[in-house]
């Protein structure tokens, strides 16, 4: 019980009222201003050690330890936070989200508060806790019985070794400072914290921290991890991969690729050093691909001790942050082609997602079609949920709150959320076009989606804690906070940034919406050729890349205004990512690192 009470403490987050005067003015919307990200930056992904004191139950220990870590911390919107703990409760190992407040004494002391704070077969309790030059202390109390607590908070990227909350869990959470996955950080597309850079420069070396050859093809993001970046890569057995950009409507597949070495390549995310490389297949893969894709179009998934990378038809590879194999999965025949042309093959092309331990994998193809966990482990599957839909290339996303943790994915004639315990169906609702490719996004308590091809682009915003089926019967749908039957985007995931949502279009369209009420603010062209790639943001600024290479660097404001135009001179397939300040963008040729920062 006292072990519960302490996740409480940490995950419902308040911040104590000014004993004097009007409490400080806080932001209208989610935007993080300075002492907020310092807050953020402090508990994200820390693990916290410590004491608290038992006063009025004579049957516990007056004095007991706690150390367990802490997950996600967002900002919802004014005061309003997420935080999540991972705890054993009631007999299990499970993480509790919970909506909190967040004021403060001053610009760097934060307080936290709870007030009848209800978990299931315990009762309610308080909290107040004051943060101060990485230590905490405070009280705590129930109906009839309290204590003090006081410990220190160990920052997460200062803890190779946390392994979680209690005892053996199944893997090192990502850090704060990490780029994990598909998206970064919660598939969102953005990371705070640091300056990003307005434009940059190869030529005169402007804002270019470092660039280096890579070899192969790949389409896949970069992903982060402590001091490591892992990236995929199709290497030819003879030549150079062709690659064909540009808006065409070409649905025949590259004939003559012949082999290649499906490889995965450990960097120096500060200097660019290659640190190992490892062949996970050699020979010639399966499924054709697209000419303007590539046989390592799956981005990595990482932790703090393993990366995950996807090979479609050529399997799931699991390896060591020191390069070695711990175990591979044969997943079966991945064709991800065009369903009513199932020759025209595309190559696979959704990224694995690795969360608490688990791996989860969609895989929508031309025949028997599933979403799957995995133990990251072993690769064993702890479940696996047959899907009724055609092929796509969506990334799930992970969305673990109050009352509800979910895998969610896109579809076309199945939309929905699944339990991330079992794979049971939550909520559903048919698409309206049929190649499904952007990753959901989940911001303001709403799930963001989007597809595109065979019809009008929607926009849907919906409700994750519906249950069942979502039908058009009403405006807007039962379990949707709002929707447009217009306006979505075919390849690129979209982003929220504050109270705006972006949809950056495969023609070259940049759309804003205010996120909470569908309202359009502006579309602004922002070029005549091609984007695939997804933006990402930072510092206030979106980072758009064109597939001939060009970055548009544009204000994530509700008003249009483009900061530059800067290029990596060679085409660009892969989403950035971002880390400490730095932009890392996979060209065809290249991998590129951006910072308008020096190097720590």
């Amino acid at each position: 019980m006292i072990r519960s009470l302490v996740l409480l403490l940490w995950s419902a987050s308040g911040l104590l009222a000014a004993q004097e005067g009007a409490p400080p003015p806080t932001p209208s919307s989610n935007e993080l201003v300075p002492r907020e990200l310092a807050f953020q930056k402090l508990l994200a992904h820390a693990v916290l050690e410590g004491r608290f004191t038992v006063h009025g139950r004579p049957d516990q220990a007056e004095v007991q330890k706690e150390r367990y870590t802490i997950g996600n911390v967002t900002k919802i919107e004014g005061e309003k936070w997420r935080v999540e703990s991972r705890m054993e409760f009631m007999g299990r190992d499970v993480t509790f989200p919970v909506p909190v407040r967040v004021r403060f004494i001053d610009d760097e002391t934060p307080v936290i508060v709870v007030d009848d704070f209800g978990l299931p077969g315990i009762g309610k309790y308080g909290a107040r806790v004051v943060f101060a030059h990485g230590e905490y202390a405070g009280i705590w109390w129930g109906k009839d019985y309290g204590g003090q607590l006081f410990g220190k908070v160990l920052s997460g990227a200062a803890q190779p070794g946390a392994v979680g909350v209690l005892g053996d869990h199944k893997s090192v959470p990502a850090r704060g400072a990490d780029w994990p996955q598909f998206r970064g950080p919660q598939a969102r597309g953005m990371m705070e914290g640091h300056a990003l850079p307005a434009s940059f420069d190869l030529a005169t070396k402007e804002n270019l921290r470092w660039r280096i050859e890579v070899p192969g093809m790949s389409h896949a993001s970069p992903v982060i991890v402590g001091e490591k970046l892992f990236l995929v890569t199709s290497i030819p057995a003879e030549g150079e991969a062709k690659l064909k950009v540009g808006l065409y409507g070409s649905i025949e597949p590259v004939e003559d690729d012949g082999p290649q070495k499906l490889t995965l390549l450990c960097y120096d995310k500060k200097s660019g050093e290659k640190l190992w490389e490892r062949v996970a297949f050699e020979g010639e893969p399966e499924i054709k691909r697209h000419p303007k894709g590539s046989h390592a179009q799956s981005t990595p998934a990482a932790d703090g001790e393993r990366v995950l990378a996807f090979f479609g038809s050529e399997g799931l590879y699991c390896y060591s942050h020191a390069g070695e194999l711990l175990w591979k999965k044969d997943l079966g025949r991945l064709d991800g082609g065009y369903f009513m042309v199932k020759d025209a093959q595309w190559g696979y092309g959704s990224s694995p997602v690795l969360h608490e331990g688990v791996v989860y994998v969609i895989c929508d193809v031309q025949e028997n079609s599933f979403l799957a966990a995995l133990d990251a482990k072993t690769g064993e599957e702890i479940w696996r949920t047959a899907r009724a839909d055609v092929p796509g290339w969506c990334t799930p996303t992970i969305d673990v709150r109050e009352g509800r943790s979910q895998v969610i994915v896109n579809g076309w004639k199945h939309i929905g959320g699944y339990d991330l315990a079992t794979g049971a169906p939550l909520w559903w609702m048919a698409g309206k076009a049929d190649i499904p490719v952007p990753t959901p996004v989940v911001a303001h308590d709403t799930i963001f989606l989007t597809n595109a091809h065979g019809g009008p682009p929607p926009i849907f915003a919906i409700d994750p804690l519906h249950e069942g089926q979502i039908e058009f019967t009403s405006e807007p749908p039962k379990g949707m906070r709002w929707w447009k039957p217009t306006g979505g985007s075919y390849m690129p995931t979209p982003i929220v940034v504050g109270d705006q949502l972006f949809l950056s279009g495969d023609a070259g369209v940049l759309s804003c919406y205010d996120a909470k009420t569908g309202e359009l603010r502006f579309k602004e062209r922002l070029d005549t050729g091609g984007f695939t790639a997804s933006p990402v943001a930072g510092d206030g600024k979106l980072y758009i890349p064109s597939e001939v290479g060009d970055i548009h660097i544009v204000k994530a404001a509700p008003t249009f205004e483009r900061l530059s135009v800067s290029t990596l001179g060679e085409e660009c397939m892969a989403s950035p990512a971002i880390s400490e300040g730095v932009l890392y963008f996979r060209s065809r040729r290249h991998l590129t690192a951006i910072s308008s920062t020096p190097p720590r």
